[in-house]
């Protein structure tokens, strides 16, 4: 029987020396807590370990202990060094010339004392000598941004994968890949528990470094993503000495001048589609530049502002990074999977927080994503077809009488269905506009239901075709009582297709 992830990652740190640990770029305190903890542990297991990630961690994370060690390239040159012991002799000259017959570039060494023998070259080849490389918390390579290349060295060295996102591509020799983890950090915790031997490794600053991959990934235990486990691993960490006060100060508390009219400038531009039912905002490099910010200044505002708004299924942040335009998702509504729609521009994520990148500039992106999203929302999660609605417009009010009876008064705007479909509708005691495809299954409430009709088709609403039984119905319940009781019915039928 084949041997579990975690026992054939336990199984490659014990027979490694020197081990390559790193993670995505733009690295998050998930990644960064994760490279710190695993730093830490294997050090005390006396590996030789380098922890590398593409790009510098914002200033947020600088309480953790050895994130100065960092590195940002990895020294995997190919050079070929040829070594000369020079106990026996002295040398003279160095060259060397081109051997066509044979194809080769022979090297050249004159003697000025004494001879140099076969035994006295050495050949070798530079760069570091790594035999075992860890990644964390990136579903690929390509994640891992500059350090990706040389992608040889992802091949010829044993890679253990280890994250918690649906999108990983399994690309190691051994992938651990755990779906329902809220974090890696999370996983990390298991790992470390099983090569804790002989001494505890799980110290204050091993503890505090897993706490804020934790903290940072659940928004401070806030997220739907948040289980049991998380919480008894957060409080496991809490009891071994981890700093949560300090985590929460550094990464919810503390922000700087710039990073406050940074955020003013993204609440200035907050947008929102009251049709399918999400907002947005979007920033410029030259709003970051304006306000005297970095990049990493957009961390935190979706997840501490925009995600606490209400009537909306997600919230979206479009902001331009690199030359790219990136998006930020964040559910908000029961039920709603960012990650889909994060699926269309090539990016990917978890159902409560997502993200994608697309080349080009915001100004010329903005709509067309804004576009593709609404027509994502049309035909998955909204379950009424506005468009139609709004073709529908001059039909339903040529049709509709002026003062329809047993209707509100409402004027059809074309940006959207009438309040009362909008706003009101409810199907017995349940709301049922802007729920998710989720919740209406979970109540047994159809798409059609929301209409009121069987059909979605509105032009088969007309109230003047109905209003003739309004108008005799004192006749028929003088005439017939059972006949009555069936245009009771039809009546209250009436009321719900005039209404709409």
């Amino acid at each position: 029987m084949e041997n579990s992830p975690k026992q054939q990652t336990i199984e490659l740190i014990n027979e490694a020396k020197n081990i390559l640990v790193v993670s995505h770029k733009n690295p998050d305190g998930d990644s960064l807590g994760c490279l710190v903890a695993l730093k830490l542990v294997l050090t005390a297991l006396e590996k030789n370990v380098t922890i590398a990630c593409a790009d510098q961690p914002a200033k947020m994370f600088s309480f953790l202990t050895e994130i100065n060690q960092l590195e940002t390239k990895i020294d995997s040159s190919k050079n070929l060094i040829i070594s000369l012991n020079l106990d026996n002799a002295e040398v003279e000259k160095l060259g060397y010339k081109k051997n066509t017959q044979e194809n080769t570039m022979d090297i050249v060494i004159s003697a000025k004392e004494g001879n140099f023998a076969e035994e006295d070259v050495k050949v070798k080849r530079s760069g570091a000598k790594f035999d075992l490389i860890i990644i964390l918390d990136s579903p690929n390579l390509e994640r891992l941004g500059s350090l990706a290349q040389p992608a040889d060295l992802f091949y010829e060295i044993p890679v253990v994968n280890i994250d918690h996102h649906p999108a990983n591509e399994r690309f190691g020799k051994v992938n651990w890949v755990e779906l329902i983890a809220t974090s890696t950090a999370e996983i990390l915790v298991s790992l470390i528990e099983a090569l804790s031997k002989d001494k505890n490794l799980i110290d204050n600053e091993v503890a505090t470094a897993l706490l804020t991959g934790l903290i940072y990934d659940t928004s401070s235990f806030q997220n739907v993503n948040t289980t049991p486990k998380s919480l008894t691993v957060a409080a496991q960490l809490v009891a071994a000495g981890g700093r949560q006060q300090e985590i929460i100060k550094h990464l919810y508390k503390t922000k700087s001048l710039e990073t406050l009219k940074l955020w003013g400038t993204i609440l200035l531009n907050v947008k929102e589609d009251k049709i399918h039912h999400f907002l947005w905002s979007s920033v410029t490099k030259d709003d970051i530049e304006k306000a005297g910010a970095d990049e990493s200044a957009l961390g935190g505002i979706l997840d501490e502002l925009l995600k606490s708004a209400t009537d909306v299924d997600f919230a979206l942040l479009l902001s331009e990074r690199e030359g790219q335009v990136h998006g930020s998702l964040r559910s908000i509504a029961k039920g709603i999977d960012v990650s889909q729609i994060a699926t269309i521009f090539g990016g990917g994520g978890h159902e409560a927080a997502a993200a994608f990148r697309i080349d080009g500039r915001l100004v010329d992106s903005e709509n067309e994503i804004l576009e593709k999203i609404r027509h994502f929302q049309n035909s998955g999660n909204v379950g009424v077809d506005m468009d139609n609605v709004v073709d529908k417009k001059d039909e339903i009010e040529e049709e509709t009488p002026a003062e329809p009876k047993k209707s509100e008064n409402f004027e059809i705007d074309a940006d959207g269905p009438p309040p009362s479909v909008q706003e009101d509708i409810e199907l017995g005691e349940k709301e049922v506009v802007g729920s998710s495809p989720l919740e209406m299954e979970e109540s047994g409430i159809k798409d059609e239901d929301i209409l009121g009709i069987s059909n979605p088709d509105l032009s088969a609403q007309k109230p003047e075709e109905l209003s003739p039984f309004e108008k005799s119905q004192e006749d028929e319940i003088s005439d017939d009582k059972s006949h009555s009781d069936d245009l009771k019915e039809e009546d209250s039928f009436t009321e719900t297709e005039t209404k709409w």
